[in-house]
């Protein structure tokens, strides 16, 4: 069905691939941990008006999401499939995060809120959704697409302890920022990586067809769409998605509300303890690694989310005690499995989108890792409108404010609780996965029985 033989990235050329995680993990847990206390707190828009209007911007791209990825798909260009796209999503982003990040100091209202975050998800969902519908072109082997998702994760995770240790770092050098300047320096950062990172992919890294597409997914249909979401395995992948995500938004949006008035920390103490959980996170990405070679994606998907959910039962003991190294303990333990879910889910995605290929001719990458995208929007959506109201309403907390012993207990419940559930329901959702590694091998094999070949 092909004419070229696979091809094998080599590491220079996955390197440079994996430059574009660099600005995408701006948009990650930097933003939940620093950018939304800041619009809460110090911008002055309110705990739940921030939570209420991050909400409604993330269930608007979940309409955008799918028309990203049919763009994705459809439009080719002389650079390939999603060079282009690339290219195209720097400018928009970089702008964007000007303006996010470098708020004035005398406050905004809602309307300049939404306006730039508008813009600046919509860069993010098209550097995000054209970077996850390359890897099926080139990384065409089972284990393959987990390297392909564990460098970006790599990448991703030093980027954003470069972000998270700035404002430990600062101080140590001389600069006192508040959180102002600190998400400033993070914005600098980020404006300086966008094009370099774009650069460094478009001109290093090959775009190819995928494997088994015949050029069929030129239009935007609802059947598609419907038929994707009712697909067991792509089904199956998205609710896995959907529940880690939320996790893990419910556990960024409220740290440093958790440090600060749980555990009586400092700004400086707790991006310390963050730059040490994104250590953990990084150095333990090779175990969950090996442990999805040796078995199967879904195996090492539910062994990480049952781990996670156990984790959160002794932040809740470790709350109880409070101070710097409790919650260090905690951190350490919790940032075992915080990488491999997300990059287990992309992978086993990467699988979907061949073997459909294979059966109908469709190249819906695109599409595929949008809805993706989407799943993960809706739970961290989710978390900050439904998250911070539970704990303004629920628990009465309320920053910067004096909050009694019961409105920080209820904090740290939430805090705990609500993820561990989350993950325990991710692992679940994971039993029934079907697409096993000698199904995606056999697949492989129809499409191209001459095996992989190095690109150098």
């Amino acid at each position: 069905m092909t004419s070229t033989p696979a091809q094998r990235l080599s590491l220079p050329r996955v390197l440079a691939f994996s430059t574009l995680s660099i600005p995408l993990a701006g948009v990650g847990l930097p933003l939940a941990v620093y950018l939304s206390p800041l619009y809460a707190h110090e911008v002055g828009l309110g705990l739940e008006l921030t939570g209420l209007l991050f909400m409604l911007l993330r269930f608007w791209d979940i309409f955008t999401d799918p028309v990203m990825g049919y763009l994705v798909d459809r439009y080719r260009s002389p650079l390939g499939r999603v060079r282009h796209w690339i290219l195209l999503s720097v400018p928009l982003l970089a702008v964007a995060t000007y303006f996010v990040y470098m708020p004035p100091r005398t406050g905004v209202g809602s309307g300049y809120f939404v306006g730039w975050m508008l813009l600046f998800y919509v860069g993010f969902t098209l550097l995000q959704t054209s970077r996850s519908a390359w890897v099926p072109a080139i990384a065409t082997t089972y284990d393959e697409r987990s390297r392909l998702f564990v460098w970006p994760e790599v990448v991703s995770i030093v980027a954003m302890l470069t972000l998270l240790a700035l404002p430990a770092i600062l101080p140590v050098l001389g600069f006192e920022l508040d959180r102002f300047g600190q998400v400033a320096v993070m914005g600098a950062v980020l404006l300086v990586s966008l094009p370099l990172s774009g650069a460094l992919a478009v001109f290093f890294v090959p775009d190819p067809p995928i494997p088994g597409d015949a050029g069929n997914a030129l239009k935007f249909e609802l059947k598609p769409l419907l038929a994707a979401v009712k697909n067991q395995m792509l089904g199956r992948v998205l609710a896995m998605e959907l529940f880690a995500g939320t996790a893990i938004a419910v556990t960024a949006s409220n740290y440093l509300f958790v440090a600060e008035y749980v555990f009586k920390l400092n700004n400086t103490q707790a991006s310390l303890i963050l730059m040490v959980f994104f250590i953990v996170s990084v150095s333990a990405m090779p175990l969950w690694f090996m442990l999805a070679r040796r078995t199967e994606k879904n195996i090492a998907f539910r062994t990480a989310t049952l781990f996670a959910a156990v984790s959160y039962l002794l932040y809740f003991f470790m709350g109880q005690v409070g101070g710097f190294w409790p919650l260090f303990i905690g951190a350490i333990i919790n940032g075992v499995a915080f990488s491999a879910p997300i990059v287990l889910t992309r992978s086993m995605t990467a699988d979907v989108v061949e073997w459909q290929a294979a059966r109908s001719g469709e190249n819906r990458a695109g599409i595929y890792y949008a809805l993706l995208t989407s799943a993960y929007k809706v739970g961290s959506s989710l978390a900050f409108g439904v998250g911070y109201l539970m704990v303004a309403q629920l628990a009465g907390f309320r920053p910067g404010q004096d909050n009694s012993p019961e409105a920080i207990n209820g904090l740290l419940m939430i805090f705990c609780l609500l993820p561990a559930g989350l993950y325990l329901a991710a692992s679940i959702a994971s039993w029934t996965y079907p697409l096993s590694r000698a199904m995606q091998q056999d697949v492989a094999r129809s499409l191209d029985p001459r095996g992989p070949q190095t690109l150098d």
